[in-house]
């Protein structure tokens, strides 16, 4: 069990010193630590900082901790490493924890503890492990774009969209990262269809009174079913492949996508696989990331496309 660091912190002082940088850092580092995944938003509203305050302290004064992001962009340290396994002894716990009592009033806390906070920053931790994190495209929750993008959201409100080349009346649902990429996930009103919209395609919003119904329940089961950015409501098709022996395992180990079904497992060690996709770009970079050790076996214009790239391809040589 992860050993929990708590810092006592007398009850009439607490509140007055929030807004101070020592005591926020080490605070932070306790509900890591203590596995409470904060977000940058809740650390913010909590310490009553700005969301890109939050975001310097994790990037830059607490640069020295394996600090990483979950998938929900959550924060945890890597695994197998806490607060224990810093430079700093319990003695010296403890006099950070009573320089934070006794110095409440002192403004410049980085001059007063500047070798200890150094040391802080030092950790001798070694990291058995090594997870290749996905790159996420940087996103300023903190700007009024993003805000009204989750006001609209929260309150089921339509939207106008102003984009680079369009202007579109959305039901916004969800805020949704494809690949690093950031998109609204949301209804388009003109066809009525459920798409998803760059970010950093859209200019303005103006809000709409105009309501909407949608379960958020029916958008998580949709969201739990897309497979890319390109996810096309109303369509949906099978792709069959072939999968060689020599790659077999790695698709018993793992849905390489979340409709993955293991049809027939053959005597050679080969296995026949469908997926239930919306739009070829599903999962076309899969396919062609295992060639030539996968084939394409349904449906036939499936088969054919991939054919006629690789052809092309071919002819450059």
């Amino acid at each position: 069990m992860q050993k929990e660091i708590y810092f006592k912190i007398n009850s009439d002082k607490k509140e007055s010193n929030y807004d101070k940088t020592l005591f926020r850092l080490i605070d932070i580092l306790q509900k890591i630590s203590n596995d409470e995944l904060p977000t940058t938003k809740e650390l913010s509203d909590q310490y009553n900082v700005s969301v890109r305050t939050i975001q310097k302290d994790i990037s830059t004064r607490l640069c020295g901790f394996p600090i990483e992001r979950t998938k929900d962009n959550r924060l945890k340290f890597t695994d197998g490493y806490g607060l224990d396994k810093t430079e700093l002894s319990k003695d010296e716990m403890i006099l950070l924890q009573l320089s934070l009592s006794q110095f409440s009033d002192v403004t410049d806390f980085d001059k007063i503890s500047h070798k200890l906070f150094n040391k802080l920053l030092t950790t001798k931790f070694i990291n058995p492990y090594f997870v290749k994190q996905e790159d996420i495209q940087d996103i300023d929750i903190d700007s009024i774009l993003i805000e009204q993008l989750e006001l609209a959201i929260t309150n089921k409100k339509h939207l106008i969209l102003k984009c680079k080349h369009h202007t579109k009346e959305v039901e916004p649902y969800k805020i949704v990262s494809y690949d690093g990429i950031w998109y609204l996930f949301g209804k388009d009103e003109d066809d009525q269809k459920i798409k998803t919209f760059l970010l950093s395609n859209i200019k303005e919003t103006i809000a709409l009174p105009k309501p909407h119904t949608k379960d958020p329940k029916d958008v998580e089961y949709i969201l739990s079913k897309t497979h890319s950015a390109w996810y096309d409501d109303g369509t949906s098709f099978k792709v069959k492949v072939k999968v060689d022996s020599c790659i077999s395992h790695f698709f018993l180990q793992k849905d390489f996508l979340s409709s993955q079904n293991i049809l027939e497992k053959l005597p050679s060690g080969e296995l026949i696989i469908e997926f239930e996709i919306t739009h070829d770009e599903d999962i076309d970079n899969m396919i062609k990331s295992w060639l030539p050790n996968i084939e394409v076996l349904e449906p036939k214009r499936f088969r054919e496309k991939i054919k006629k790239e690789l052809e092309n391809y071919l002819k450059r040589f």
